[in-house]
């Protein structure tokens, strides 16, 4: 994936009329990386490096950002996802739904009030989405939905010590939105 192809497919699409991040935004942390990069490669001192890579993160937050927003205004039609300019999954799997995400675990993040998120993970899915709550004998509404890319060491903070939480994840694809997985508890320390 090219992220110039993107911005350039998605400046004045009338499909995708308020992307979020804006794509100016984009632009400049696109160019801060690159800039950074052609630093580290022709320098390649160790601050180099390291400036390129503290660089890096932004851009693929952005573009996990603008990825979320596509799917969400594209709702599964393959012509709007494909006028965005992002790549879409293989053939294969084209027209099928994510299943229902299994092996849900929670364990202590490495600070009082984290804990660390892992499940297993899809290749169907674009993303995943995450919810949490207090366990306790009231019913709560389950909180926000936080989106990730990453099956593996996603961190819920801040948390009360001391309360039950409950979290449950689904996968989601240009074809919808995969099932809730069963909860997952942990005591948060």
């Amino acid at each position: 994936m090219s992220c110039r192809t993107i911005i350039g497919a998605m400046t004045g699409n009338p499909k995708y009329p308020n992307p979020t991040p804006d794509l100016l935004d984009l632009e400049s942390i696109l160019e801060d990386f690159i800039t950074k990069l052609a630093v580290s490669r022709k320098r390649g001192s160790p601050e180099d490096t390291a400036l390129k890579n503290e660089s890096r993160e932004p851009l693929i937050v952005a573009l996990q950002q603008l990825g979320y927003y596509v799917n969400g205004v594209a709702q599964g039609h393959l012509s709007t996802l494909l006028s965005s300019g992002f790549p879409t999954n293989s053939a294969s799997f084209g027209n099928q739904v994510p299943l229902k995400i299994d092996n849900v675990r929670l364990s202590d993040g490495r600070q009082s009030g984290q804990v660390k998120l892992e499940f297993a993970p899809q290749k169907i899915a674009t993303i995943y989405e995450y919810r949490y709550r207090i366990r306790d004998d009231f019913e709560q509404l389950w909180g926000d939905r936080f989106t990730t890319t990453s099956s593996r060491g996603n961190i819920i903070a801040p948390l009360e010590i001391g309360k039950f939480y409950e979290v449950q994840v689904r996968a989601v694809n240009t074809q919808g939105t995969g099932d809730w997985s069963d909860a997952a508890s942990i005591l948060v320390r």
